[in-house]
């Protein structure tokens, strides 16, 4: 790790330290010196600091506390590039205030993929839940990044269809990365970590706060080539993101809702303010990425009679499964073995109250 390196780290182990205030110190010395021996002896410090934050800041200018800490994240995994490292995403570097430091766990290529991110309401309708799968499983078939940032609803639909298509997916996170919130998704993150990325600004012992939010919400915007809402309510969080989204020049993909779904709201005021962003396929992001849509797994999967039968019936709305009986007639145990093979062929997936819908 360099001396410029080192020197933000150090910064960043104080989180009372605002990031204009960060900005500010970074500019009074020399990049290639080591901040800890000048900070004392430059009097421009005591300016922009208060008294409280310059002598907690004063009692840690030893370089043992600052390995000590380094070791102790290398020691999880966690691996920290800041703005002057060439793997620091270059998307990220053109917004405003771009993050001085990003801790990440696991796969470092991909913060210089092309990348979509996904973002919505956190209490998804069928038609969303069915509406993200379908777009993340082309995306994801196609080498395009999913990025989100891990909360229930949207984004745990998300990054787990990237996951199953074994595609590539960051998750970008609000607290630090021994504090996963929400904990329901601690298991999830681990999976992420394994062969894809986990990143954020907050340091790895900070727990998420409210105010962390938007700011994350900045990233998920800045390092994405544009953003796709697959549905989000009138107050969805989403929209903070979509409003970074469009102040640094990304795209916008909105997929519109039905007009009497509370859930559909945001989406729908989106597409009514920037009409361009209306989307009703994967195409369109695919073509705005200049990439050829690849053959996906089951466009190569043969359909027997049964299982055509089903899909048309399924394609247009969800079916229980005692429907999908009735409708063809078909035995219990054969229909749902049928159901099984197609779900796990991502051809269909299976809803809430055992009914199912092409996907």
């Amino acid at each position: 790790m360099t001396i410029e390196d080192k020197n933000i780290v150090w910064l960043d182990l104080f989180p009372f330290l605002s990031y204009q205030k960060k900005i500010k110190l970074l500019s009074l010395f020399d990049v290639n010196l080591d901040i800890k021996k000048v900070f004392l002896l430059k009097p421009k410090f005591r300016e922009v600091l208060t008294q409280e934050e310059f002598t907690k800041m004063s009692a840690l200018l030893d370089d043992n506390y600052l390995n000590t800490q380094i070791q102790r994240f290398e020691k999880d995994n966690i691996q920290i590039i800041t703005i002057y490292n060439e793997k620091y995403p270059a998307l990220l570097k053109e917004i405003d205030s771009p993050p001085l430091c990003l801790y990440c766990k696991g796969n470092l290529q991909l913060l210089n993929t092309t990348a979509i991110s996904v973002v919505g309401t956190r209490k998804p309708t069928d038609y969303g839940t069915v509406v993200t799968k379908q777009f993340v499983k082309e995306l994801a078939n196609c080498g395009v990044t999913i990025v989100s940032g891990m909360a229930v609803g949207i984004d745990t639909i998300a990054h787990k269809t990237a996951l199953e298509e074994n595609g590539n997916t960051i998750a970008v996170l609000a607290g630090g990365l021994n504090h996963i919130y929400p904990s329901i998704n601690i298991g999830l993150s681990r999976k992420i970590a394994e062969n894809n990325l986990l990143i954020t600004e907050t340091s790895p012992d900070i727990s998420a706060q409210n105010y962390y939010f938007p700011l994350r919400n900045r990233i998920i915007a800045g390092i994405s080539k544009g953003v796709l809402v697959p549905e989000a309510g009138e107050k969805s969080g989403s929209l903070i993101t979509i409003n970074y989204a469009i102040d640094y020049n990304r795209e916008i993909f909105a997929v519109p809702g039905k007009i009497n779904s509370p859930m559909s709201e945001g989406v729908n005021k989106i597409i009514n303010d920037f009409p361009p962003s209306f989307t009703i396929s994967p195409e369109k992001i695919l073509d705005f990425l200049q990439i050829k849509k690849e053959n996906l797994k089951n466009s190569s999967v043969q359909l027997d009679l049964n299982e055509q039968i089903i899909l048309n019936y399924i394609s247009a709305d969800k079916h229980t499964f005692q429907e999908i009986a009735d409708h063809t007639k078909l035995p219990a145990n054969q229909l749902n073995a049928i159901l099984l093979e197609l779900e796990m062929n991502g051809i269909v997936t299976k809803l809430a109250n055992n009914s199912y819908i092409k996907i």
